[in-house]
């Protein structure tokens, strides 16, 4: 991190820019925004498979006999339940009832879990987590935001290219949300299978110096980089709220509509987060600008020129409105639409 500048750099930068990486800030966070364009790398991850450095996400180990407690004290959700070698998504939720972080949570072992939260939430889930330790509480909270990488590789032959590349045994090993460390080249690596793209997906967790290894190994495969811009488009398409712009005018459960799909308690309900289908070319919007439709506030995404029309999460007051109705943003005509965007059908 540059003190005067205050934004965090990729420990991998080096190598991005290297590959042709075009930066921009985020969450505090400069990333790669594309490499040799949206498009290209969109439909690379729709048609195959792509990698990318997702270490702008929080990561904590939390370990001992106490680790449990710490992590229901904090988490929504049924966090006991997690058995050794799974994963859930789950929420934290501050005293206001707002979402104040969105979670990955993996049991590594009996008493160690693995905890990947929203980019730009480190601080305060760093916070609250510690302040869960009551006095006598056997337990270790590990911060290896900065220590670690955090590489995502989502596409429909996501399998293939573990399989081929990575590990022969690991794609066998793992179901959706489940964990398991193997060696790569000898070194120790965390695998969760999870993506937040609308496909399949691995995430690994490891060293700065095998983080770039591996992306040397895929890119010689011709698995190519993808920058921050295609993966939020495919993310909205699937419908996966992030913390900013999403949740960050303070949603509950509830209004995220994540209540029933996590199965935590939903809290207040007065408005819902919708999905839009907007006609035309609407002049860009930037993110969480106000929109002329009432009640309703656009959350995510300008116009994208090579999608035929273009997808917004929008947040709006209820009544929520019912699929398949008409608003408007702006001078646009706009429907309401059912989640996701986007389903793989297989």
């Amino acid at each position: 991190m540059t003190g005067a500048e205050s934004v965090f750099h990729l420990a991998l930068r080096d190598f991005h820019a290297t590959a042709g990486a075009t930066f921009g800030l985020h969450n505090g966070w400069s990333l790669p925004l594309s490499y040799v364009g949206v498009p290209e790398e969109y439909e690379a991850l729709r048609g195959r498979a792509v990698v990318f450095d997702r270490s702008d996400r929080s990561r904590f180990l939390i370990a001992g006999t106490d680790a449990l407690d710490v992590l229901k004290t904090i988490f929504a959700g049924h966090v006991e339940e997690i058995e050794e070698g799974r994963a859930m998504r789950t929420v934290s939720i501050g005293d206001d009832g707002n979402i104040a972080d969105l979670v990955l949570i993996a049991r590594t072992g009996g008493i160690s879990y693995f905890v990947s939260g929203e980019p730009g939430r480190r601080t305060d889930t760093s916070a609250r987590l510690r302040r869960a330790v009551a006095p006598g509480f056997d337990v270790q909270i590990d911060d290896r935001t900065e220590t670690t990488c955090l590489l995502g590789l989502a596409g429909p032959a996501a399998t293939e290219v573990v399989n081929n590349h990575l590990s022969e045994a690991l794609p066998a090993r793992l179901q959706t949300l489940q964990c398991a460390t193997f060696e790569f080249h000898g070194f120790r690596t965390l695998a969760v299978r999870t993506s937040d793209t609308g496909e399949d997906g691995f995430e690994f967790v490891l060293a700065p110096a095998v983080a770039q290894h591996i992306l040397e190994t895929l890119r010689d495969a011709r698995v190519p980089l993808a920058g921050l811009q295609a993966l939020e488009i495919a993310r909205v398409e699937a419908c996966i709220p992030g913390y900013n712009p999403d949740l960050e005018p303070g949603l509950s459960p509830a209004e995220a509509d994540l209540d029933t799909l996590l199965d935590v308690p939903g809290g207040r309900a007065d408005r819902i987060l919708a999905a839009l289908l907007i006609e035309g070319s609407p002049a860009p919007v930037g993110r969480g600008s106000p929109s002329k439709a009432p009640g309703g506030r656009v959350a995510i995404l300008g116009a994208v020129p090579w999608i035929e029309r273009d997808h917004w999460l929008w947040h709006h007051r209820r009544p929520p409105r019912v699929s398949g109705q008409g608003t408007k943003i702006g001078e646009s005509g706009a429907t309401v639409v059912a989640k996701p965007f986007f389903r793989r059908r297989t």
